[in-house]
């Protein structure tokens, strides 16, 4: 609301919209400095990069929150929208914007909407209009609440914006509550998470990792009686190196196999893939396998989303990134695998992947009873607790929103934590400590039918972005309907019920 309070107060001129732009710069430098410092905290340990890419990561999204600014104003002032209209539909513009960078420049993590995951009873309404559309019900409200604070001066009754404000606030929450109440869920399956909590200095060092690895496997496995499950979860990369190719990992995939007919289960796992390209060249790829007691079966996921920079180096042709080796140059996944286990279907999301509520909206609907996210986020901190950092949760809390907006049970597998369930309703059970080599085994629920937001996709995250176009749009020819005594007054003079009704 603050930053939708001063870019109302900014005149109706080109300096006004300058103003608000520079506003929404200072406003994003700190909004995004303080949500994403584990960037440079975390990842300093690991490469002295991991400072410029802090701060190149922050100008670009603070350049973005400059645009929502300068659109707003332009919305506001120009056009005459009222602010608790064009403040959602520009900050949900911008949240899509950042979603849709292209290449592997997308970073969706930890919009507006996700901020209340830790409620999901109240944010049910999701399963309709998404994560964006919860994003967008939080700005209405701050738009009406702002717009009420701006015309508490003019002594005249609000009764409109109130009563308005009162039913935003009410009706979606209790809608997510009823259908807390109400949803039918059923148990398709019970599942194991195997936490083997390898911290990520050992995990770069490829022979340490596979003995750490194997030491933590052959403590946790053998506690799980056989059969009690219907699948073993593991996290993404297991063991390092390329498979089946990389030196010491025929022995590696052996002694999976041997602990999947002693389980008498498949274990889903995470490691590294390979393709040849029309070149000849060896290309990598962040995958997960599946291997049942009789050995490794077909099934094999590509990971879509890479980490830019570090799976991928955005805008490079093909021809040199492969020339970067692993470094940057892992091969974008293709297809929707799913891993079918005794009649149900798994799909598979790999790291931040559940960031992208896209990614689970079609492992959705092209059939997975439940979806898996195979993680390694020894990245975002080590075990002593002033190494910890807000990432550790920032992450797994997106899987609540996928959970909601796909009605469908999830299985994050986290190789240091947290390693988690979520049932269709949103809620989290069986996690996990963070740093602690753990096993974890519970059933997991699914959902009949396709939600709304499973048939329709974002439409209010697509809609908002062509609102927003639109409004920039008509904003030059609405300014010439405009007295040139009404462009040059402040806006904090004109009358507010020019913005509230």
């Amino acid at each position: 609301m603050p930053i939708a309070l001063f870019v109302h107060a900014q005149p109706n001129d080109a300096g006004g919209r300058r103003s608000a732009a520079r506003g929404g710069v200072v406003f994003g430098a700190v909004h995004f400095a303080l949500l994403l410092y584990w960037i440079a905290v975390a990842l300093v340990w690991y490469t002295p990069l991991a400072i410029p890419a802090y701060v190149a990561t922050v100008a670009v999204l603070s350049a973005l929150a400059g645009l929502f600014a300068w659109m707003l104003h332009r919305a506001v002032h120009d056009v005459r929208a009222p602010l608790w209209i064009a403040l959602p539909v520009a900050w949900t513009a911008t949240e899509w914007a950042r979603a849709h960078f292209p290449d592997a420049l997308a970073f969706p993590w930890l919009g507006l909407g996700t901020s209340l995951t830790g409620y999901p009873r109240v944010v049910g309404f999701a399963e309709l209009v998404g994560a964006r559309g919860v994003g967008f019900w939080i700005a209405v409200v701050n738009g009406l609440v702002a717009t009420l604070w701006i015309g508490r001066r003019s002594g005249r009754p609000r009764f409109r914006i109130v009563v308005g404000l009162l039913v935003v606030l009410t009706v979606p929450p209790a809608w997510g509550m009823w259908r807390a109440e109400t949803l039918e869920v059923h148990q398709v399956a019970r599942v194991a998470v195997v936490q083997p909590d390898i911290p990520e200095h050992l995990k770069l060092d490829t022979q340490a990792a596979e003995d750490s690895t194997r030491a933590s496997l052959e403590s946790l496995l053998p506690t799980l009686p056989p059969s009690s499950v219907d699948l073993v979860t593991l996290p993404e990369v297991l063991f390092p190196g390329t498979y089946p190719e990389a030196p010491g990992l025929h022995e590696a995939m052996e002694h999976l196999e041997a602990e999947a007919r002693a389980l008498e289960t498949p274990l889903l796992f995470g490691g590294l893939g390979y393709s040849t390209d029309d070149a000849g060249r060896s290309v990598p790829y962040n995958s997960a396998f599946l291997m049942t007691p009789q050995g490794l079966s077909a099934f094999r996921y590509d990971k879509r989303r890479l980490v830019p920079g570090i799976e991928r180096v955005p805008f490079l042709p093909d021809r040199w990134i492969g020339a970067l080796g692993s470094f940057g140059g892992y091969g974008v996944g293709r297809g929707w695998p799913l891993a079918r286990v005794g009649g149900v279907a798994f799909g598979v999301l790999i790291c931040y992947e559940s960031s992208y509520a896209e990614l689970s909206r079609r492992l959705r609907l092209e059939g997975a009873d439940v979806l898996v996210n195979l993680t390694n986020d020894a990245w975002y901190g080590r075990e002593p607790w002033y190494a910890r950092t807000a990432a550790l949760w920032q992450h797994p809390a997106h899987l609540v929103m996928r959970a909601i907006e796909n009605r469908v049970g999830i299985v994050r597998a986290a190789n240091t934590g947290i390693s988690l369930f979520v049932d269709p309703v949103g809620r989290v059970y069986g996690a996990t400590e963070l740093f602690r080599p753990e096993i974890s085994s519970a059933a997991v629920f699914s959902s009949e039918g396709p939600t709304w937001y499973n048939r329709l996709g974002d439409v209010v995250g697509n809609g908002a972005a062509f609102a927003a176009l639109t409004l920039v749009l008509l904003g030059p020819l609405a300014q010439h309907r405009i007295a040139p005594d009404a462009r040059s007054r402040p806006a904090r003079d004109l009358d507010p019920s020019d913005y509230a009704d």
